[in-house]
C-alpha cells in the first residue's frame, strides 16, 4: 500500500478510484472474496455520493454522517442501509487508524429500521416556527424552499434568479415548475432585496453564495442551535414539505397525491407512500 500521506493526497485530490487500490490490501476478507467485494461495492457507493453531494472525506461530521445515512435509507431496503453503513463505518475506522481522521461520525447513526413512514424524520410546525423566528433573510429562503417547495439540496445550490416567477407564483428546478407558498416568496423577495435586486424579474445568477451541499447542510445544522432545535438532516424538510402538501389534499386545496409526488421530484407513487402513511399517522387521512 501507498504511504499514509500518498493516501492522503489521493483523497484530497478526489481520486477515489487510486483511494480504493490504495487501501485495498486493509479490507476485510480475501481479495476476490464475497465480503471483500461487499466492501469496496459499499465505498464505491460512498465516494459516489460525496462526489455528487460536493462533500468531504477526511472532514466529515456528524451533519453529514447522518445525512449520509438518511439517503440510505431513502435509497435501500433496511438491511441494505445498515451494511452500507457498516461498510463506510469501516472506512473511517481505517482512517483513524492511519491517523487521516480524529474520529469516525459514522458511529452514531443507526441503521434504517423495517418501517420508513416511522422513522421518517420530519420538522415540526412548531420547530419550523422557532427556526423561522430565529432565522435571518437567506436563512428563512433556504428553509421555506426545503419545508413549503420541497426542494432537494442540490435543488437550492443550482437555484437561479430567472426560475423565479413571483407575478405567477412558481419557480422552476429540474425540469419541472412549482407553486410556491406566499411565505416562500415573500422571503425570496427579502432575499433578493437584500443581494440589492429591486426587482426579481430583473435578477440574473444564482439566489445563494452556496458551493456545496455541506455548506447547505451546515447552515441549517447552526441554526438549528442557534434556534434550540434538534437537527435533522435537508430530507426532514423535503418530508416536512411531503406532509403539509398532503395535508392540503384534504382541504380542497388544488393538490392531488399525484401532485405532490410531482412537486416533490418523486419517481412513482411507491415512493410517496411512507410519507402518507406517516401523515395518517399524524392524522392525515388518506
Amino acid at each position: 500500500m501507498q504511504d499514509v500521506q500518498g493516501v492522503r493526497q489521493l483523497i484530497e485530490q478526489r481520486d477515489f478510484a487510486a483511494v480504493l487500490d490504495a487501501l485495498t490490501p486493509l479490507l476485510p476478507g480475501p481479495p476476490g472474496g464475497t465480503t471483500h467485494i461487499n466492501v469496496l461495492s459499499g465505498l464505491r457507493l460512498y465516494f459516489r455520493w460525496i462526489e455528487e453531494e460536493g462533500s468531504s472525506v477526511l472532514n466529515a461530521d456528524d451533519a453529514q454522517a447522518q445525512a449520509y445515512g438518511q439517503w440510505l435509507a431513502t435509497q435501500y431496503a433496511p438491511a441494505t442501509s445498515k451494511n452500507r453503513l457498516t461498510q463506510v463505518r469501516r472506512l473511517y475506522d481505517l482512517l483513524q487508524e492511519l491517523e487521516l481522521v480524529a474520529g469516525n461520525p459514522y458511529r452514531a447513526v443507526q441503521g434504517a429500521l423495517n418501517r420508513p413512514e416511522e422513522h421518517r424524520q420530519v420538522y415540526s410546525p412548531e420547530a419550523i416556527e422557532q427556526l423561522l423566528r430565529h432565522a435571518n433573510a437567506e436563512e428563512r429562503a433556504l428553509m421555506l424552499l426545503g419545508a413549503h417547495a420541497g426542494l432537494t439540496g442540490p435543488e437550492v445550490l443550482s437555484l437561479k434568479f430567472e426560475d423565479l416567477d413571483l407575478t405567477q407564483g412558481t419557480l422552476r428546478t429540474t425540469g419541472r415548475t412549482l407553486e410556491a407558498s406566499e411565505d416562500l416568496l415573500r422571503a425570496l423577495e427579502q432575499w433578493g432585496r437584500q443581494r440589492g435586486h429591486t426587482a426579481l424579474f430583473e435578477a440574473s445568477g444564482p439566489v445563494f453564495e452556496l458551493q456545496t451541499s455541506f455548506t447547505l447542510r451546515k447552515k441549517l445544522f447552526v441554526l438549528c442551535q442557534r434556534a434550540g432545535v434538534t437537527y435533522r438532516a435537508w430530507q426532514a424538510l423535503r418530508n416536512t414539505a411531503g406532509l403539509r402538501l398532503l395535508t392540503l389534499t384534504q382541504k380542497d386545496q388544488p393538490h392531488s397525491r399525484l401532485e405532490v409526488q410531482r412537486q416533490l421530484g418523486l419517481a412513482s407513487r411507491e415512493s410517496l407512500r411512507p410519507l402518507v402513511k406517516l401523515g395518517a399517522q399524524n392524522s392525515v387521512r388518506e
